[in-house]
């Protein structure tokens, strides 16, 4: 049977990320992942403030940034544009996520792709190969959930994020180049909110809504695009589709027994805004310096996220259950705004 010191679920951010530096320090570590690439397929609007790149600068090779970004301009329903600074960047997440992957195996970490984890027995993880069914345990001290927002490794281990926002994104070319965010809250859009993120000569534009509106996803994204496309802003042809799922409840217990769970999986995504790259490669490195010490990780997480990230999901179930006087909801809700912060 495979031994390792510790085994990782998930190979994005969080996981190699913590998978880094846990090679670092000698440990032996395997990450399995579903996919057959890390990075692909991207699930995401790709946007990092700048802080990361200045605390991460080994994260950031030759072509993971598509561009820098310095504002975000959020568009209300009643014609009010606020700005706020946000500089930082736009990536190519497959070359980010795969670079950092990539830094952990030439420490010495072992990925295993088109593998599944199953479930636990004692200190024994059973995973599957995708491709060929072929089942097999692997002893581990310690195992590492950062298997997304519908993490396994969370349920299976008590609680799991149980309120999402789910998402569609297409890829498609702008017409007139931004160094801008462009945030669009939207009738159309509720629960949540619309996004034009700037890619040199494309652009992501998606929407985020909270499922249990009686709204067609597509149908949503649909009249975004329509609106950009009658700006002058893009050209409504598809070059890329993605589309997933935002946890909105906030930091989980992170730590059960010799399990941790980081990235999504703990719930380190923002309930409102949706922002998770930042929280997963910072959960990763925390965790990653700490494994023996995962008390302490779990206090550090939850005094610097934990305020925030409750904060947005008490308000989104507040105030955002219902979208109809918007001029009201949008400043309570919306972090462009002094009231969301009072």
């Amino acid at each position: 049977m495979k031994r390792v010191d510790v085994l990782i679920v998930g190979g994005g951010p969080a996981g190699s990320t913590c998978a880094y530096e846990l090679s670092k320090r000698g440990l032996k570590v395997l990450v399995v992942d579903i996919k057959r690439r890390i990075g692909i397929p991207v699930q995401c609007a790709e946007f990092v403030p700048i802080q990361l790149y200045h605390q991460f600068k080994e994260f950031f090779p030759e072509g993971s940034i598509a561009q820098r970004v310095e504002n975000m301009l959020s568009l209300t329903p009643w014609g009010e544009v606020v700005s706020i600074k946000s500089e930082g960047f736009v990536l190519n997440r497959e070359v980010f996520d795969y670079h950092i992957a990539e830094l952990a195996q030439k420490h010495g970490a072992e990925y295993m792709l088109r593998t599944r984890f199953v479930g636990f027995e004692v200190k024994r993880v059973y995973l599957e190969r995708i491709d060929t069914r072929e089942g097999f345990w692997v002893e581990a001290d310690f195992v590492v959930g950062a298997d997304g927002p519908r993490s396994k490794v969370a349920r299976l281990t008590g609680e799991a994020t149980k309120n999402f926002l789910t998402t569609a994104q297409v890829s498609v070319p702008l017409k007139v180049p931004t160094k801008d965010l462009l945030i669009y809250l939207r009738h159309y859009i509720p629960g949540g909110y619309g996004w034009l993120f700037p890619k040199g000569n494309l652009a992501n534009v998606g929407v985020g809504i909270d499922p249990s509106y009686p709204i067609n996803l597509m149908e949503s994204l649909k009249i975004l695009l329509e609106e950009l496309k009658a700006e002058g802003l893009i050209e409504i042809k598809i070059i890329k589709r993605t589309g997933g799922w935002i946890p909105a409840d906030g930091l989980l217990p992170l730590v059960r027994g010799r399990v941790v769970l980081l990235g999504d999986a703990g719930g380190f995504c923002h309930p409102i805004t949706g922002g998770g790259i930042a929280n997963a490669v910072m959960s990763g490195s925390m965790a990653g310096k700490s494994i023996d010490k995962l008390q302490d990780f779990e206090e550090e997480a939850m005094e610097i996220f934990g305020p925030s990230l409750w904060r947005a999901s008490e308000k989104r179930k507040k105030y955002m259950k219902r979208w109809d006087n918007l001029k009201e909801i949008i400043p309570k809700t919306w972090i462009a705004f002094e009231e969301y912060w009072i």
